[in-house]
C-alpha cells in the first residue's frame, strides 16, 4: 500500500469528518431558528420562571425620582414569576415574587388582565392585598405607542422571539451545542438541549455580530413601545459588550417549541462616560400550549383608577 494512498486517505476521512462537523452545527442552529418561529404559534400557555438581577447603578436610571424609587428594588434583586396566558381574547394572570438583594422577605404583586383592563397590586401602594388598581388598556391604547397598551402586551411573546431570532441568526452555527442525551421536561416528555457558550476565545466573534445586529435589535424595541428614542440612541451610541462566560440554553420538544429558555450573561454599558456592568441569570418555561388553560383569578371587588398615579411614574413630556 503506497504512502501517497494512504496520506489521500486521511485527506478525504478528514474532509468528511470536518463537513459531518458543520453540517450538524448548521442543523442545530437551524432547529433554533425555527423553534423561535414556532414560538409564534403559541396561543394559550401556562409559564413560570425566574430571574437574578445584578444591574449597574445608572442602567436604568430615569428623569422621575418616584420611577428610580421603584426601579432601585428590582436592579439588584430576584424575581421570581408564575401564570398563564391566553392570546385570544388576551387574558392573563401571572404572581410576580421580588426579593431586594439582602431582603429576606419578598413582596409579591399579582396582576391580571381580562376584559382589557389590566389589574395589580403593589404592596407599598395599595391598602391591604384585596385592593387593586386598574387600569384601561383600550383607553391606553388610543394613539399610545407605550409598552402598557393592550397591543403591545399582546404582541410581546411576538416581539421577544423576534428579538431572540435577531441576536442568534446573526451568530455563527459553530456555537450552536447539541447534548447527546435528551432531557426530560416537566410533563415528562424528552426535548433537544442547546447550548451556546459564551469564552474568551469567542467573546470578541459574538460581540462582533451583536453589535452588526443592534440597530435592528433597537429599532423593534422601540417601535414595539418598549424602548424610548433617548434610550434607543444611548444603547446604539455606548454600544453592549458582552463579558465572557456566560452562556444561552434552550430545550426543544418534538414539536419544535422552545419549552425550557435560560441564559447567564454579564454585559457592559457605557452610561454617561463610566462603564457599568451588570449581570442577568433567567429561567422560563412553558408548558400546556395551545390547551386554552383558563385563568384562575377573579377579577378584583376593589379597583382604583390607577391612570393619575400613572402619570407621576412617566418622565414628563417636553414641550
Amino acid at each position: 500500500m503506497s504512502k501517497k494512498w494512504i496520506a489521500g486517505a486521511a485527506l478525504t476521512t478528514l474532509s468528511l469528518v470536518s463537513l459531518t462537523a458543520c453540517t450538524d452545527n448548521t442543523q442545530v442552529k437551524e432547529t433554533v431558528q425555527q423553534s423561535l418561529t414556532k414560538q409564534s404559534e403559541m396561543k394559550s400557555y401556562t409559564f413560570e420562571g425566574s430571574t437574578t438581577l445584578s444591574i449597574g447603578n445608572d442602567v436604568l436610571k430615569s428623569a422621575n425620582p418616584l420611577t428610580n424609587e421603584l426601579l432601585s428594588l428590582v436592579k439588584e434583586s430576584t424575581i421570581t414569576w408564575k401564570g398563564i396566558s391566553n392570546l385570544d381574547p388576551l387574558q392573563y394572570q401571572t404572581d410576580l415574587q421580588i426579593t431586594p438583594k439582602g431582603s429576606t422577605s419578598p413582596f409579591e404583586i399579582p396582576i391580571l388582565i381580562k376584559d382589557s383592563k389590566m389589574y395589580f397590586n403593589i404592596p407599598a401602594l395599595n391598602k391591604g392585598t384585596d385592593e387593586f388598581f386598574a387600569l384601561d388598556l383600550q383607553k391606553l391604547s388610543a394613539g399610545s405607542t407605550g409598552p402598557l397598551n393592550a397591543d403591545t402586551l399582546k404582541n410581546t411573546p411576538q416581539v421577544t422571539t423576534a428579538m431572540s431570532k435577531l441576536v442568534l441568526d446573526g451568530l455563527d452555527a459553530k456555537w450552536f451545542k447539541e447534548a447527546n442525551d435528551p432531557i426530560k421536561l416537566k410533563d415528562g416528555t424528552s426535548a433537544k438541549s442547546i447550548t451556546i457558550e459564551l469564552t474568551n476565545k469567542n467573546e470578541k466573534e459574538i460581540n462582533t455580530a451583536i453589535q452588526a445586529k443592534m440597530p435592528e435589535f433597537l429599532s423593534t424595541l422601540q417601535t414595539n413601545g418598549l424602548l424610548t428614542a433617548d434610550k434607543a440612541e444611548q444603547f446604539q451610541k455606548n454600544g453592549l459588550q458582552l463579558k465572557a462566560p456566560g452562556k444561552i440554553a434552550l430545550a426543544i420538544d418534538d414539536q419544535g417549541f422552545a419549552r425550557d429558555q435560560s441564559l447567564d450573561l454579564t454585559f457592559l454599558l457605557t452610561v454617561d462616560g463610566k462603564p457599568q456592568e451588570s449581570h442577568v441569570i433567567l429561567h422560563q418555561a412553558f408548558d400546556a400550549i395551545n390547551q386554552n388553560t383558563p385563568l384562575t383569578r377573579e377579577v378584583p371587588a376593589k379597583a382604583k383608577n390607577f391612570e393619575d398615579i400613572l402619570k407621576f411614574l412617566a418622565p414628563a413630556t417636553k414641550k
